[in-house]
């Protein structure tokens, strides 16, 4: 596999991941009957943070694991970031978006800064060599 190839792997399993946190919005939606916005209900309120957090750091992340692998990145650095990075928002939506695992929305936080991390630093080293 190149590296290019893992890339595309990480960024479809999180393409296909934005579909299921935005159906559960939907669905939400469909149980609270709340048409636009939260409706002042908890569950929307998570379910529509949980789908917005995952958008707002998502592109940094997937843009970043793309132009790494055009860069030439080795192919393992690719797949760590991109599971790490796919881990870290399902631990996130386990912890914050359905409540199944108290600590899932600490590790999914610090799972996505660190790759985060990780990512613009590898972005910064490969700029210059």
């Amino acid at each position: 596999m190149t590296p290019i190839q893992a890339a595309a792997l990480w960024i479809g399993l999180n393409a296909i991941f934005l579909i299921y946190v935005s159906y559960r919005v939907g669905q939400v939606r469909i149980k609270t009957k709340t048409n636009l916005g939260d409706g002042g209900n908890d569950d929307m309120v998570k379910a529509i943070r949980t789908q917005g957090n995952y958008i707002e750091y998502a592109p940094a992340a997937l843009l970043g694991l793309f132009v790494l692998a055009s860069l030439g990145l080795a192919t393992t650095w690719i797949h760590a970031l991109g599971a790490v990075f796919l881990f870290a928002r399902i631990s996130h939506l386990l912890g914050l978006g359905m409540g199944v695992w108290p600590k899932g929305r600490f590790v999914g936080t610090l799972g996505t800064m660190l790759t985060l991390l990780a990512t613009g630093l590898l972005l910064i080293w490969k700029a210059f060599s």
